[in-house]
């Protein structure tokens, strides 16, 4: 299997998962969670959206590497930042992050191999 089958598949389960969760996210079936953190509730609809976003430009970075790229800057972006709202707003576990800083790993890996 080459890298670039591999990178392919990474690409089509990160836009899987994203476009689920951001889904779930935007319907406000998370908004207790989000409550939790402290945030505004408008931040259902903007981190559902980014998800959403990042996930459809990951399927489409399949045939466009820069749009992969930058999907990869957004999810990694906004899972980085779901990681630290879990550790320092929520003060949970960080195993409770572990998820959201594979994801965010998976998501920089793929902008990392469209860079170089």
């Amino acid at each position: 299997m080459t890298i670039l089958i591999l990178i392919n598949i990474v690409k089509v389960v990160l836009f899987l998962f994203f476009l689920m969760t951001g889904t779930k996210i935007i319907s406000g079936k998370m908004a207790d969670e989000f409550k939790r953190f402290g945030l505004p509730s408008f931040f259902n609809f903007l981190t559902g959206a980014f998800e959403i976003v990042g996930a459809i430009g990951m399927l489409i970075g399949i045939w466009v590497p820069i749009v992969a790229l930058l999907a990869g800057l957004l999810l990694g972006g906004t899972m980085l930042a779901a990681a630290l709202t879990l550790i320092v707003l929520a003060r949970d576990p960080f195993k409770k992050a572990i998820p959201a800083l594979v994801l965010f790993v998976l998501s920089i890996g793929i902008s990392c191999y469209h860079i170089f």
